[in-house]
Order: C-alpha cells, then structure tokens, then sequence
C-alpha cells in the first residue's frame, strides 16, 4: 500500500530531522501550552508534534473543538510568512524550515497510518501535504551555502514530493476534490521546488507524473498532473 509506505519514510527523514532540532534545542521535548491565535514557530511545531507523542493532546482534526484551531494553527500559511519575513540569515531561516518541515513529517506520518487503518482523517492528511508543498516552496528561494547543505536539502524535498505522488496514487482513499486541491497545489509549487532538486531526482518525480496523468481519467486532476509535469520539463 503506497500510503502505508510513503508513511514509514516520511518517519525516517522527519526523526532525523528532528533529532538535529531537538540536539540543539533540548527544551522543546518538554510540553508547553501551545497558541491557538498567534502565528506558530518552529519551537510551536516541535512542541505540538511532542504534545502528541506524549498524550497530552489527542491527533488534531477539523470537527473535534478540543483540536480544530491547533489544526488550523498547524497548517496556516501565515506561520510561514512570518518567518520569511524576519530580518535572519538564510542559515537561520533554512534551519526554522528544516524544523517546521520535520515537525509536520511525523505529523503527516501520524495522519496517513491512521487513514491507514480507517480512520476518517483524509481531508487533514490532504491539508498537511499541501502546506508541507508550500514550505518546502519557500525553502527553494533561500541559497544553500555548500554542496552538503543542498544535498541533505534535496533529500528533503525529494521525500516530500514521492510522499505527495503517493498520496495521488491512492485514488480510492480520497476523494475527487481532496486529490484535485493536492495535485493543484503541487502545480503551483513544483516551478519553484524544482530548481532544489537533481537532475536526476526531477526526471524521477516526472516519469512518475507521466504515468499518472496517462493513466487519469478525471479531467480536473489530469489537468492538474500535467501542470506539474510540463514545470519538470523545462531545464533547471
């Protein structure tokens, strides 16, 4: 099951990640009243994840009052722009991404191995992976300083992306208009991913893309694959 699989290894890359967050930061394992009306940084993210893993708050979704606004809070744009726009440095930013992006890995893993075993959490599941694409979007503008740096970046995103096309893959799990919204928002986002990602990697991500708009017959997200696809065709 290409859910199942994409789940274990968004767990592996987001516990790497977070392991590096939490070396530097060894305060945020500690749970803490998270903010349901301010905009959430890193150390929010890596609290909430923590929260979770710690029964302190159940699995956040829309319907629930006790979680919808850290639900919201989880995936609000607004975290994002915030952080772009401090006056740091590219490195600090870059690592409040890694942070954030790693946070919400184990979050979408969370979300796929209970839609997994029937749980009714597919719209968050969708929700998740669509700010994950804006991130690691805004990840893509700032320089990567060294070869190292871009290589562990481009591992990053590229797991994001397949975890993405799994989700597309699984038609009879979602619905028409939760596979549109994500593959739209793939379209929109993959011009600007792109460009962090190998030669090799792109060509990966677009022979998958080929063959699932060959094989798609809703005309919305068909649309929507071929999007993404003619963005993976131009030259980095």
């Amino acid at each position: 099951m290409l859910l199942f699989r994409s789940w274990r290894i968004d767990v592996r890359c987001a516990a790497l990640l977070l392991a590096a967050g939490l070396a530097a930061a060894p305060g945020l394992a500690n749970p803490q009243p998270l903010p349901v009306e301010a905009p959430w940084t890193s150390s929010d993210y890596v609290r909430a994840i923590f929260a979770v893993q710690n029964g302190v708050i159940t699995l956040p979704r829309r319907g629930n009052p006790k979680t919808e606004a850290l639900f919201d809070r989880l995936i609000d744009r607004a975290n994002i722009d915030r952080l772009m726009a401090e006056e740091a440095s590219p490195t600090a930013k870059r690592q409040q991404i890694l942070l954030i992006l790693s946070a919400t890995g184990e979050f979408r893993s969370r979300y796929g191995y209970a839609v997994a075993l029937g749980d009714d959490v597919q719209n968050e599941l969708i929700d998740i992976q669509i700010f994950r694409l804006a991130l690691i979007d805004r990840l893509a503008t700032l320089d990567m300083p060294d070869q190292t740096t871009w290589q562990r970046l481009t591992s990053a995103i590229a797991t994001t992306l397949h975890g993405t096309l799994d989700t597309l893959a699984e038609a009879p799990i979602f619905t028409g208009d939760q596979l549109n919204a994500l593959a739209a928002a793939l379209a929109r986002h993959y011009p600007m991913i792109r460009t962090r990602l190998s030669a090799e990697e792109n060509t990966a991500i677009a022979r998958r893309l080929e063959r699932m708009a060959v094989s798609e017959s809703d005309p919305g997200l068909k649309s929507a694959l071929l999007a993404a696809l003619e963005a993976s065709r131009h030259d980095n």
